[in-house]
């Protein structure tokens, strides 16, 4: 992925040396224990990474999806869909609101 120049797609972090993934699957309550485990492992990881992969998140808040692109990106994004979405009816996804 590195060898494709950084803004020539929306796919971000193309210079990172590694991702990381974490998953719990389950019924509800393996789900809610392995919760508090997950969240201390990312807030000790918060420090050293950058960045998201939209597929990969677990919510997708604003701030989560401003955080898969780097702002030149995302401002392009934002400016296509406002061309070709601009009541932003394509919202049910990691939605990039048009500007």
């Amino acid at each position: 992925v590195a060898r494709v120049p950084a803004d020539a797609t929306a796919y971000a972090h193309r210079d990172a040396a590694l991702m990381v993934v974490t998953m719990s699957a389950g019924p509800e309550p393996v789900l809610a224990a392995a919760r508090p485990a997950l969240d201390a492992l990312w807030r000790d990881l918060a420090p050293h990474v950058a960045g998201a992969y939209a597929n990969f998140l677990a919510s997708a808040t604003e701030e989560d999806v401003a955080a898969v692109y780097p702002a030149p990106t995302y401002d392009r994004l934002a400016a296509v869909k406002r061309r070709y979405d601009p009541e932003n009816l394509f919202a049910r996804n990691h939605n990039v609101r048009p500007r």
